[in-house]
């Protein structure tokens, strides 16, 4: 009966894979928030559980981290497969003034089929969750050409299907790094 038991938990150690990541590992509740969707209506992170969410903060008017890093989690959880069907990217607005939700809804079409939600709100609830996730955003004047620019904080965090802050990267880690880590997050 040892013996058995013995091979028993020598199997079950063989089974047992560790779980490593590109980015940053976190182990944290993700701190939960409810914003207004690009159809208006209510979108909450609680109400994610059993998806994996790529959590990244910038704005619409953004002439060149947004786009990219947005195009890079599209392409990410595209290379997943089948496997990155139950993942999903929320795009939260550092610049509530133009982001509205029918500006978040065009320029979401943009990325030809991803799976990414544009979330925005009250200055207030936006800033609650800048604080949460400790990201900032700063306006910057433009000219009346260019209009105004937003300097902000570009992680992107991924949160497991149970709600679990695992990992953090910066917007410019390649492509790669996010599908190992968005493969492995719910290893």
């Amino acid at each position: 009966m040892r013996l058995l038991l013995l091979a028993l938990l020598a199997a079950l150690v063989a089974c047992t894979r560790a779980v490593s990541f590109d980015g940053t590992p976190l182990s944290a509740v993700a701190p939960n928030f409810t914003l207004s969707d690009q159809s208006g209506r209510p979108w909450s992170l609680a109400a994610q559980h059993g998806k994996s969410v790529a959590l990244y903060f910038g704005y619409t008017h953004c002439p060149d981290d947004c786009p990219l890093t947005l195009a890079k989690l599209s392409r990410a959880i595209a290379a997943l497969g089948a496997a990155g069907s139950n993942a999903e990217i929320a795009f939260v607005t550092v610049d509530p003034a133009r982001d509205t939700p029918p500006v978040l809804a065009a320029y979401i079409r943009r990325f030809h089929g991803a799976r990414i939600v544009g979330l925005t709100g009250s200055r207030a609830a936006l800033g609650r969750i800048y604080a949460a996730y400790h990201v900032w955003a700063q306006r910057i004047p433009g000219n009346e050409r260019t209009g105004y620019a937003v300097a902000h904080a570009s992680p992107v965090f991924l949160i497991d299907a149970n709600g679990r802050l695992r990992v953090v990267h910066d917007d410019d880690d390649a492509r790669g790094a996010f599908t190992h880590d968005l493969r492995n997050l719910n290893a």
